[in-house]
C-alpha cells in the first residue's frame, strides 16, 4: 500500500492517554487561539487546557487514525453514571492551567472561559432542561483539516449513535456555537433546545474582561429517530465542543 492509500485509509479505536499531545495539537489547528495568543507558547498550552476540560468529563472516546498513525478525528462523549476515562486527566488540567494562568494573557484566557464562556454554557443547560431529558453530552467532535472530505466526520457520527443506542441512551446534547458549522446541525434535524445570542445579552461582558461573542447553542437528539442515523453525509465533517 503506498503512501496516498494509507493516508486516505482510517482505522477507529479509543483514545489512548499517549494521544493527549495529538488531540490537543489538532484542536489547536481547528480553534486556533486569538491574535496575541496564536503562534505564541501560551497557544499549545490552551488548546490542551480545553482538551482536557472535555476529557476529564467524558466516558468513552472514538479516536480515527489514519494508515499511517495520524489523527484524522475524534469523538468525546459523556455518559451519565459511568466511569471517566482517564482518571489523570484532573491532574494534568490543573498542572496545564497552572502554566498558563503564571502568564498575565493566559490567565485573562482562563478567566474568561472560567468566568464567562462555560457559566454561559451552564445557563443554556439549565434552560434546556439536559439533566432531565438526556443521558449523554458529546464531549468533542473533532475532525483534522488533514482528513477532510474522506468520510471521517461520517463515521465518527455513526459510530456514536451505535454506542449510546448500545448503552441504552435515549436522547444526548451537544454545545456548539458561531465558531462552528451550527446550521449543520440545524440542516440535518437536529433540535435547537437553547440558544445565547450574543448581541442580545450584553450584560455578558461583565462575567469576564474580554469574553468572546460567539453565539451559543445546545442541540438535542433523540436516539429513536431513526433519520439521525444518517445525519452526517459520509463525506461531510463538522466540529463541536462541549460544556
Amino acid at each position: 500500500m503506498d503512501a496516498n492509500n494509507n493516508a486516505r485509509h482510517v482505522d477507529y479505536r479509543p483514545m489512548r492517554w499517549e494521544d493527549l499531545d495529538a488531540v490537543a495539537a489538532c484542536f489547536d489547528r481547528v480553534w486556533p487561539q486569538r491574535e496575541g495568543i496564536a503562534g505564541t507558547p501560551l497557544a499549545p498550552l490552551i488548546a490542551r487546557y480545553l482538551t482536557l476540560h472535555y476529557l476529564e468529563a467524558s466516558t468513552w472516546s472514538n479516536l480515527a487514525e489514519t494508515g499511517d498513525g495520524v489523527l484524522a478525528g475524534i469523538t468525546l462523549a459523556r455518559v451519565a453514571g459511568a466511569p471517566t476515562l482517564f482518571s489523570r486527566a484532573h491532574d494534568e488540567l490543573e498542572r496545564v492551567r497552572a502554566l498558563i494562568v503564571a502568564d498575565p494573557r493566559g490567565a485573562a484566557v482562563v478567566t474568561m472561559f472560567e468566568d464567562g464562556f462555560f457559566v454561559r454554557e451552564r445557563i443554556l443547560e439549565e434552560d434546556a432542561d439536559v439533566d432531565e431529558t438526556t443521558q449523554a453530552e458529546l464531549e468533542l467532535f473533532m475532525v483534522s483539516p488533514d482528513a477532510r472530505g474522506i468520510g471521517v466526520g461520517g463515521a465518527l457520527w455513526r459510530r456514536l449513535l451505535a454506542h449510546l443506542r448500545a448503552d441504552g441512551v435515549r436522547a444526548f446534547f451537544l454545545h456548539t456555537d458561531s465558531s462552528c458549522d451550527y446550521g449543520f446541525y440545524d440542516h440535518k434535524g437536529l433540535t435547537r433546545a437553547s440558544e445565547r445570542i450574543a448581541a442580545d445579552h450584553p450584560e455578558d461582558a461583565e462575567l469576564a474582561e474580554g469574553l468572546n461573542t460567539d453565539d451559543q447553542f445546545i442541540y438535542r437528539a433523540d436516539l429513536a429517530d431513526t433519520a439521525l442515523a444518517g445525519a452526517v453525509d459520509p463525506n461531510e465533517d463538522t466540529e463541536v465542543r462541549g460544556a
